[in-house]
């Protein structure tokens, strides 16, 4: 059986705070018919004296183009997109958190997922007569913790984060 897409869930800190335990999460995605991580890996391959190719692995520049994103003023992101749209904003007051949540059994307690710091750059703002749309970019920018959130707290809509391994048995 494969994975259904809504099984991976991702979420923003609307409050920008960068802290998981008073994190306000925002559900990304709602008028998106597609989301994905794009890992950008960043390897250089080179070939030395002798023909042989040797490949130097740096590692990954993970990103998120989240796009539609149409400005809602009753949504707890959209003001804060439209900051920093509208006022330039660049540095800390670009960076919040995301979280990830891989759903592989609706019937788990728990779920495996992963915070980590970003920073939230609009596109563009504007758009045609379906609304104002302000795409956004999501740089993914280290930090990354590993842990996981309950199923009660996505049930509720509010997604409670600890770091650590999914507790044996559950």
């Amino acid at each position: 059986m494969k994975l259904a897409r809504k099984a991976l869930v991702h979420f923003l800190d609307s409050s920008f705070k960068n802290a998981p335990a008073t994190a306000e999460w925002f559900k990304v995605g709602i008028d998106m018919e597609e989301l994905a991580v794009s890992l950008n890996p960043d390897t250089e391959s080179s070939k030395n004296i002798w023909g042989e190719s040797r490949v130097t692995d740096n590692g990954y520049e993970p990103s998120i183009d989240a796009d539609p994103y149409y400005a809602n003023p009753d949504e707890p992101l959209y003001p804060k997109l439209r900051d920093i749209a509208m006022d330039r904003l660049t540095g800390d007051d670009c960076k919040t958190l995301i979280l990830e949540v891989i759903v592989d059994d609706d019937e788990d307690a728990n779920h495996l997922a992963y915070v980590e710091e970003v920073i939230v750059k609009p596109q563009s703002y504007g758009g045609g007569t379906a609304g104002v749309n302000i795409p956004y970019n999501v740089a993914f920018n280290g930090g990354r913790k590993k842990g996981y959130v309950t199923k009660t707290s996505i049930d509720a809509k509010k997604p409670e984060f600890t770091e650590g391994e999914i507790p044996a048995g559950e």
